[in-house]
Formats: structure tokens, C-alpha cells, sequence
């Protein structure tokens, strides 16, 4: 693919996501209130329409500095997310500490836990740190896509719904990180997340 196509792309795809996630039937239980501010998250797998739903609001995204996170940070800037590039693994710790500055200035966050590279549907730390941080509630949303092709050969399993098929979306309980836990008691307040996703 050449460089002007590759452009031209990136341009029209959050137009083809929009266009795609308005055919879908998409069903959504529990929505917390916007007036509060809180941190969702939901599985890297499912985050085609995860971030569709926070798009136009008071939303702080994180994403990666890779070759993907360039072209997710191009469909978030579009959709009016506030976004913080830096993952686990590269610009961690000064990315949890931007995004929690955008979060003090009357945002929600928005983060994929198990992102940018897995292991697939295993929360890392950044989410309870920023509710550390900021006295805000975590909130899993889970996803379902009725019918969906699923890339198997991505690390996460990644999904795309099927036109005009039905989704659900399931805002959890919140969960409110207040002070730091021992490994084990961490271990099983991630687990009982998990089990909201």
C-alpha cells in the first residue's frame, strides 16, 4: 500500500467505524449517570465499539505509541477523546501521570487493561492507579457481539461485529481502588473485575 493510500485510509476509517456501528442493534443496560466522571474500561478485543460509546464526551483516552496506537489515536481525535499516548510497557508511568491530570480537570478515563499487548483479558494496574489517584470508580463495560468475525490470529482474539447484528453493553458496578492492596488481595479485586467484562 502506498503512503497516499495509507493517508487516504486513515482519513475515511473512522468514517467506515461510524458507519459500520450505526447499522448495529445495540442494547445498553445499566449506563452510569454524565454527570460524574468515572474510569471505564473494557477488553482490547471489544474496543471497536468500546470507544465508539464515549465518543462526543468528556472522555481521556490512553493509547500506545505504536504503529496501531497512530491510527487509534487518529479515529480518537475525531471522535473528540482528549488523548494520552504511552502503554505498560513504553512512556508508562508519565502517561498515567498525564491522563490523571486530564482526569482532575473534569474528564472520565478510558482504558483498555489488558492492552497493548496482552496477556489477553488480563487487567494491568493503570486503571486502579488513576482511581487511586483521583478518588473516581472504576467501571468494566462489558461487551457482546451476537455475531461477529473474531481475527484469531491477533493476540487478543480481536473482534468485529457483523452489520445490522445485535450488541449488548453492560456497564458493571463500580469499584473504587482508595489504597494500595497486598499482591493477593490486588490479585482477587482484578479477578472480580474481570468477571464484570
Amino acid at each position: 500500500m502506498n503512503k497516499t493510500l495509507s493517508r487516504t485510509g486513515l482519513k475515511v476509517l473512522p468514517f467506515l467505524i461510524n458507519l459500520l456501528i450505526k447499522t448495529l442493534r445495540i442494547k445498553i443496560y445499566n449506563k452510569p449517570s454524565e454527570e460524574k466522571n468515572h474510569i471505564f474500561i473494557f477488553w482490547h478485543s471489544q474496543m471497536l465499539l468500546g470507544w465508539w460509546l464515549f465518543k462526543d464526551k468528556r472522555a481521556a483516552a490512553l493509547v500506545s505509541k505504536s504503529k496501531d496506537g497512530d491510527i487509534l489515536n487518529r479515529v480518537l481525535l475525531k471522535w473528540k477523546y482528549r488523548v494520552i499516548r504511552g502503554s505498560s510497557s513504553k512512556g508508562g508511568k508519565e502517561a498515567i501521570d498525564d491522563i490523571t491530570g486530564l482526569v482532575n480537570k473534569n474528564n472520565s478515563a478510558v482504558l483498555t487493561p489488558d492492552g497493548p499487548r496482552g496477556p489477553a483479558k488480563e487487567i494491568k494496574n493503570g486503571a486502579l492507579i488513576i482511581s487511586n489517584r483521583c478518588g473516581l470508580p472504576v467501571i468494566p463495560v462489558k461487551i457482546i457481539y451476537h455475531s461477529k468475525k473474531v481475527l484469531s490470529k491477533s493476540w487478543d482474539k480481536f473482534e468485529i461485529p457483523i452489520p445490522f447484528s445485535v450488541c449488548e453493553v453492560y456497564f458493571g458496578k463500580e469499584y473504587n481502588y482508595e489504597k494500595y492492596l497486598p499482591e493477593n488481595e490486588l490479585t482477587e479485586l482484578k479477578k472480580a473485575i474481570s468477571n464484570d467484562m
